[in-house]
């Protein structure tokens, strides 16, 4: 074949681009939607996509194409990085049309060899037809699986941009698992879950229900997916849809439930249900866990001094304050109500407590917050704490009760203090 006129405007293309001073053939692997790889897909719809396919061709079309482009010119560091990146789109697009052809003569040829007997049912033909339109105007990644063989038959250009693999990287759903889920653990959990899925699409009307996966694509990188599908015969089409954004949305409402509006930490609710989970945790491995209930030295007093506002605001100080104090990733500070504060502290023991306590202390101090009605002029906080270590024989509410207990003996030793539970 005569590839003179298809070399020249490929070579034009790339000499183009690369003379720009703000080309970057580095920004071609992050940036997918590159001015440079749109003007590539013009010349490629112009130079192939119009013209006569021959799927069945080899050598391949294109690797025959580029692999005289490089033979000719291009000695330049920069444009045989942007050469290598055009012939890796023409590729891609020229596999996607390959499958678009596949398709259309599965259409129109009742010999359909590669697929499974089923497709030869007429209603199985009639849903091939339906389904094959998904390859092309579906957004999102699609591919077409052999159930009994489990060897990947199509897949769409969507596919290919998300997560690199063509039908010739991952032949196999074997090769696909491995792939796609390279951590065992979760390669085990990702299978289970597909394979449940499957088993209610058999007697669910053969509808794959959507589950999220966290796919790990070709080049390392990792996006969560929510999968689903249809079987169809002895195949099955599993549709992936990008979860991130509503995965982000859910969490940020999960935060909204459990954050305490006015201090933007914790809220009671959030406290409760770590409170279980840690002190069932400590009883299973006889730890230790510590509790801190604080106090604001009269806050009542203060917001009649300084208004509800200047209120407002002093609770968000000392929330944050002593947020930012309490630095261990496993510790955990909640608004208890009203002016109360609470601290978790898991594998802390008693001393271990105490010293957090003191930290925060001084770190409210350093707050040097006025309150005139505070005998040191200043505003400060009352501590009860309370722990338990290597004991099953108490209770969440008993737990909370001695700290609570600590916290009002320290108020009436005068407040600004911390005082421990006797426990």
């Amino acid at each position: 074949m005569n590839y003179a006129y298809q070399i020249n405007e490929i070579k034009s293309l790339v000499e183009h681009y690369t003379l720009k001073s703000s080309f970057s053939p580095n920004d071609l692997s992050a940036n997918t939607n590159t001015e440079f790889k749109k003007a590539a897909y013009h010349l490629f719809y112009e130079l192939i996509k119009l013209k006569s396919l021959r799927i069945y061709q080899e050598p391949n079309h294109i690797t025959e194409l580029f692999g005289l482009i490089k033979q000719s010119s291009f000695q330049n560091r920069i444009e045989k990085k942007a050469l290598a990146h055009v012939e890796y789109w023409w590729l891609e697009w020229y596999f996607a049309l390959e499958m678009d052809e596949k398709i259309n003569t599965e259409k129109n040829n009742t010999a359909m060899s590669y697929l499974s007997q089923s497709t030869q049912h007429p209603m199985r033909k009639h849903e091939l037809s339906h389904y094959a339109k998904l390859f092309a105007a579906l957004p999102m990644p699609v591919c077409n699986v052999c159930a009994r063989t489990g060897d990947i038959l199509r897949v769409n250009q969507r596919f290919v941009d998300v997560f690199g693999y063509t039908v010739k990287d991952v032949p196999n759903l074997n090769v696909w698992w491995q792939k796609a889920y390279p951590d065992i653990k979760y390669r085990e959990f990702a299978k289970t879950l597909w394979d449940n899925s499957l088993q209610l699409a058999l007697k669910n009307n053969n509808d794959i229900p959507a589950n999220n996966y966290r796919v790990s694509c070709k080049n390392g990188s990792q996006v969560m997916m929510e999968v689903s599908g249809i079987y169809i015969g002895e195949e099955f089409l599993a549709v992936f849809k990008d979860a991130t954004e509503r995965l982000q949305a859910e969490d940020i409402l999960r935060d909204m439930a459990f954050l305490d509006a006015l201090t933007k930490i914790a809220n009671r609710r959030r406290f409760d249900e770590k409170l279980t989970h840690e002190f069932e945790r400590a009883k299973a491995y006889e730890g230790s866990l510590s509790l801190i209930i604080l106090d604001i030295d009269h806050f009542k007093e203060f917001n009649d001094l300084y208004g509800h506002v200047a209120g407002d605001t002093c609770l968000y100080d000392v929330a944050q304050k002593i947020a930012s104090t309490v630095s261990r990733p496993e510790d955990f500070v909640a608004r208890y109500g009203g002016e109360e504060f609470i601290v978790l502290l898991p594998q802390t023991d008693k001393q271990g407590a105490l010293f957090i306590a003191e930290q925060i202390q001084k770190a409210i101090e350093n707050l040097a917050i006025a309150h005139e009605g505070s005998f040191t002029g200043f505003l400060s906080v009352s501590m009860g704490i309370n722990t338990i270590d290597k004991c099953t024989a108490s209770d969440e509410l008993n737990f909370i009760k001695a700290a609570d207990s600590a916290l009002y003996y320290a108020k009436r030793q005068g407040r600004n203090c911390i005082a421990l539970s006797a426990n």
